[in-house]
C-alpha cells in the first residue's frame, strides 16, 4: 500500500463492543459540547488542531515459526502482531486529548496523571491518506479500538525559533469481537462505500457492535 501524504483523521471513544460513546461519556465530555454532541466522532481538522502530522501503525504482523518436516522446511507457523497506531496530531485540544488518554477531571482544570493507561478508555481512529501517485483517490485506514497512553512529555525553552511540541498519541489496538482490529479502505476499490466504511468504523447503537469475543 503505497501512499501520498496525510489528509485528515477522526477518532472517537467506544465501549468494549466498539460502539461510540456520545454525549457526557464520549470524547466530548470535558467540553461545553458534551449537552449537544449526537455522533461522539471528533474530526482532526486544520482549524481545530493544525492538522494531523502523521499516522504510524507498527506490529500488523506476528512473527513466524519454522516447521520442519522430513528434513525440508515445509510450514510456518504464523504469530499474531499486536498492533497499535500512532496519531501525531499538531495540537490537539487539550479536553479532547484528555479524553483520548482516559485522565481523569477534577472539574476544575485539572486532570490526573495516574501513572498509566486506563485499559476501559477505547478509542476508534480513521485516517485519511491517498494513492501514492493519484491524490484524486483516497484512501483509508480504520482501527476499531484500542487503548490510548501518552508515554512522555517534554517541554523546551524557545530560543533563536520556536520550540514546539506535537501531541503523540499511542493507541495499542484490541481485537473487536470477530472482526479483527480494524481495515483498510480504498476509494478506488469496486463498490466502495464512503458512509458504510464510517459505519463500520465508528458503529452506533442502531448498527450495533459486535459482541462475540469482545473483551472488558
Amino acid at each position: 500500500m503505497s501512499t501520498l501524504g496525510i489528509a485528515g483523521a477522526k477518532i472517537a471513544l467506544v465501549d468494549k463492543n466498539g460502539v461510540v460513546l456520545t454525549g457526557a461519556n464520549g470524547i466530548f465530555k470535558y467540553t461545553d459540547q458534551a449537552a449537544t454532541d449526537k455522533t461522539g466522532i471528533f474530526d482532526v481538522t486544520v482549524d481545530n488542531s493544525f492538522g494531523v502530522a502523521s499516522v504510524a501503525l507498527t506490529n500488523l504482523a506476528g512473527s513466524t515459526t519454522d516447521i520442519f518436516g522430513n528434513n525440508k522446511l515445509v510450514y510456518k507457523s504464523a504469530g499474531k502482531g499486536a498492533a497499535q497506531s500512532v496519531l501525531t496530531v499538531n495540537a490537539l485540544p487539550n479536553e479532547i486529548k484528555m479524553a483520548v488518554l482516559g485522565m481523569p477531571s477534577d472539574g476544575k482544570g485539572g486532570f490526573t496523571i495516574t501513572g498509566k493507561a486506563d485499559p476501559n478508555n477505547r478509542v476508534a481512529m480513521l485516517a485519511e491518506s491517498a494513492e501514492a501517485f493519484d491524490e484524486t483517490k483516497p484512501l483509508y485506514v480504520g482501527m476499531y479500538m484500542g487503548t490510548a497512553s501518552e508515554a512522555a512529555a517534554t517541554l523546551t525553552s524557545n530560543n533563536a525559533a520556536d520550540n514546539r511540541t506535537q501531541d503523540a498519541i499511542t493507541i495499542a489496538a484490541l481485537e473487536r469481537g470477530d472482526d479483527g482490529f480494524g481495515k483498510y479502505y480504498f476509494s478506488s476499490a469496486t463498490k466502495f462505500d464512503e458512509s458504510a466504511m464510517l459505519t463500520d468504523v465508528f458503529k452506533t447503537s442502531t448498527t450495533g457492535g459486535s459482541t462475540t469475543g469482545g473483551g472488558q
